[in-house]
């Protein structure tokens, strides 16, 4: 059985979107906001936009183990190489820019990736758009990244990244979604259900007091 995750919503009511998802399917969502809610599982999440590595790394050094969850917006090169390599980053998602050529989720980029363990994160809600140009480049570009990170064994996941409730899709919504960059239903729903829960389940393993890193555990005499 699927458990659907909505891992990178960016409401700017969350009490109101925290009302509708469940009930829309999903049992866990992402949140930056500081919430607690008795009806559905919140994950920590931290989205970042550096400016540059060093800023990056600043950010990674002070926040890794305050949240579940963290993002990096890459908007140029050396930021994602840097994110791609540090296994600090959960998820990179890059900007859509006016030059369709520059694409950071190259093949070495997604070999990065696929050694630190980070992740591509689709952002949906730029393929809701009525500009019928702008949405075939639009494919085009999300499509490339997302062939890269699959050939490499890159795992994705996708979010609508609502910032309202009008924004919402249910898991099988976001999944035809991604037909149109070429993502059959079954590795769809993959996107927003297996690939961020054990992503975030893998996580919360690691912040617990008694992790030390992969393999290594403390254990207390009872």
């Amino acid at each position: 059985m699927r458990c659907f995750t909505e891992l990178c919503l960016k409401p700017e009511n969350p009490e109101e979107i925290i009302s509708l998802v469940k009930s829309l399917g999903y049992s866990s969502i992402g949140l930056s906001e500081k919430i607690e809610s008795d009806t559905i599982d919140i994950v920590s999440r931290l989205d970042l936009n550096p400016k540059n590595p060093n800023e990056l790394l600043r950010s990674l050094r002070n926040q890794r183990w305050k949240t579940e969850v963290i993002t990096v917006n890459c908007r140029s090169k050396s930021v994602a190489r840097q994110a791609g390599k540090d296994r600090r980053v959960d998820l990179i998602t890059y900007p859509i820019l006016d030059k369709w050529k520059n694409n950071h989720l190259d093949r070495q980029q997604a070999g990065l990736m696929r050694d630190s363990g980070s992740g591509y994160l689709i952002d949906l809600s730029q393929l809701l758009i009525d500009d019928a140009y702008l949405l075939r480049k639009r494919i085009e570009f999300i499509k490339r990244n997302k062939d890269n990170a699959v050939k490499r064994g890159v795992p994705v996941v996708a979010s609508s990244c609502a910032t309202d409730v009008w924004g919402l899709r249910d898991p099988h919504g976001l999944a035809a979604l991604l037909s149109l960059i070429d993502v059959d239903e079954d590795h769809g729903l993959d996107m927003v259900s297996n690939n961020p829960y054990g992503l975030v389940d893998k996580n919360r393993v690691k912040l617990k007091d008694s992790y030390i890193l992969e393999g290594v555990w403390v254990i207390e005499d009872e």
